[in-house]
């Protein structure tokens, strides 16, 4: 390779890499002013509880209470100074204790937390993906049409109706109608990482794993048909057909060349296991981040809040640099800068 090029491919590199930093520092910046414009706080939440539960102390030992708790997790400083405070932390990977969990590190929670998702929502994506890229491109190329009605009829009717009902739906047959068990209780202990607790962890998320494939797949089904039928009509695949090319042959090259805008489908979605699903967590009491982050934003936990979301963009940041520069390896069509 040429010095020119390069030279041309770090500096696409090093801006590339420098957008993914303005990103990640745009996405915290927003994440703390959004927290921040919550009508209430931590400390309100706790004096609030015990305002409720009959506490005995006056409004004014209450009032003292709410300044001291403001001020132990220092939510009495303006807020420009928290955004400094925020920002240095970060940097230097501290997200500050939990508020509701006072003192246990947002940190550790989410760790705790995040290997739930994982297991759960990866699984979903990738399967689902595979699911319905493969379905979709046979569906077509496939002759048998009253088939394919069928699956495009189906995906056509689930994609718009909101998880909240179709997995409600799929709860009241999985339990009610067909008695199948249910494993809804939480997370166990961890002694350590070890080959049961992992395996506990797959057989915990196996029935909400079920509901996201039923109907997860359509919305990849309906896009890579799309990308098939319109594939099918580009002229290098027609000039195969009219070579005599066999059907696998012909399958594979629709196949590959559809499956390129697919890819950024795949690695952005991916990246949502790191905010968790609020919506599935809930349904199925499934001990992830979804579930973590629903308590924080109920309990007016910024910190918990803030860190659940910052991991979230720092991984769409990150998968948005990886596919930059892995594009032009994928596709012939895009070139690095200065490559020949």
């Amino acid at each position: 390779m040429k010095l020119h090029s390069v030279k041309s491919l770090l500096s696409y590199i090093a801006k590339r890499f420098a957008l993914m930093i303005i990103m990640i520092w745009v996405g915290l910046t927003l994440s703390f002013i959004i927290s921040r414009l919550l009508p209430f706080n931590a400390a309100d939440y706790l004096v609030s509880q015990l305002a409720a539960a009959g506490s005995q102390l006056s409004a004014k030992d209450l009032e003292n209470m709410r300044r001291q708790l403001l001020s132990l997790y220092g939510l009495d400083k303006p807020l420009f100074v928290q955004y400094l405070d925020f920002l240095r932390n970060y940097f230097v990977g501290n997200m500050g204790p939990s508020f509701a969990y006072f003192p246990t590190p947002v940190r550790d929670i989410i760790i705790n937390a995040l290997p739930w998702s994982i297991v759960l929502l990866m699984s979903a994506s990738i399967i689902n993906w595979i699911i319905g890229n493969v379905i979709g491109v046979l569906a077509a190329i496939s002759k048998k049409r009253n088939v394919v009605a069928v699956l495009e009829n189906f995906a056509l009717v689930t994609v718009p109706i909101p998880y909240a009902v179709l997995g409600l739906a799929f709860l009241i047959v999985y339990a009610l109608v067909l008695k199948l068990p249910l494993t809804m209780y939480g997370r166990p202990v961890a002694v350590g990482v070890s080959l049961g607790y992992i395996l506990s962890m797959f057989e915990r998320a196996l029935v909400p794993l079920l509901g996201l494939v039923i109907v997860g797949w359509t919305g990849s089904f309906l896009y890579m048909k799309n990308l098939a039928v319109r594939m099918m009509q580009e002229d290098f695949i027609v000039y195969k057909i009219l070579q005599g090319a066999k059907d696998r042959h012909v399958t594979g090259m629709v196949f590959r060349n559809a499956l390129i805008p697919q890819y950024t489908g795949l690695i952005l979605g991916l990246t949502r296991v790191f905010a968790g699903s609020m919506l599935v967590e809930y349904l199925f009491n499934y001990p992830g981040i979804g579930l973590i982050l629903r308590s924080a934003i109920s309990s007016g936990d910024f910190n918990l809040m803030v860190g659940i979301v910052s991991i979230s963009v720092i991984a769409v940041a990150i998968a948005t640099f990886i596919l930059d520069l892995t594009y032009p390896l994928l596709d012939p069509r895009i070139r690095y800068p200065g490559a020949g």
